[in-house]
């Protein structure tokens, strides 16, 4: 299954890190089913990031309001399947190819905060459907779980 990686956080937790950023950009690289990687995150670890560039990769600055932010970062996906993923832990593989699994079966799949993966569309409509309804909103899996008739898979 092909997807498109989403990196995005506001790196402000204490267990947020460049160094899970670079981590998880090379597992997504070395990854032939990603054909696109898209970081949105704060604009400082985007600058280091840029100074070397890759040709999956994407660069997204991290808007300051939640909805832009989600939006933004959302709009850049290319592929039908989005893995959406944090920067306080370093992407497993393991945990990615299980994800990958579950996403065949289901179209919203939630590990945990900072490990996620959406048929594109999906979240899309959740997210549109926010803005429209006025609905407070933090993460694409909130957007999902209040917005949709598809409730998340926890896994």
């Amino acid at each position: 299954m092909e997807y498109s990686a989403l990196i995005f956080d506001d790196c402000m937790d204490e267990t947020d890190s460049y160094e899970n950023l670079e981590a998880s950009v090379q597992v997504f690289q070395k990854d032939d089913r990603c054909r696109q990687i898209v970081v949105s995150c704060s604009t400082e670890w985007l600058l280091k990031l840029a100074q070397r560039p890759s040709p999956k990769m994407m660069m997204v600055q991290m808007a300051d309001t939640p909805y832009v932010a989600l939006l933004n970062g959302l709009k850049a996906v290319s592929q039908e399947n989005v893995v959406v993923v944090g920067l306080s832990h370093i992407v497993d593989r393991e945990k990615l190819d299980t994800m990958l699994c579950e996403l065949e079966q289901y179209p919203a799949i939630y590990y945990n905060e900072d490990l996620q993966a959406f048929d594109t569309r999906l979240l899309m409509f959740s997210l549109q459907l926010a803005i429209e309804t006025n609905v407070q909103i933090d993460s694409y899996a909130m957007a999902v779980e209040k917005l949709s008739n598809t409730p998340l898979q926890k896994i």
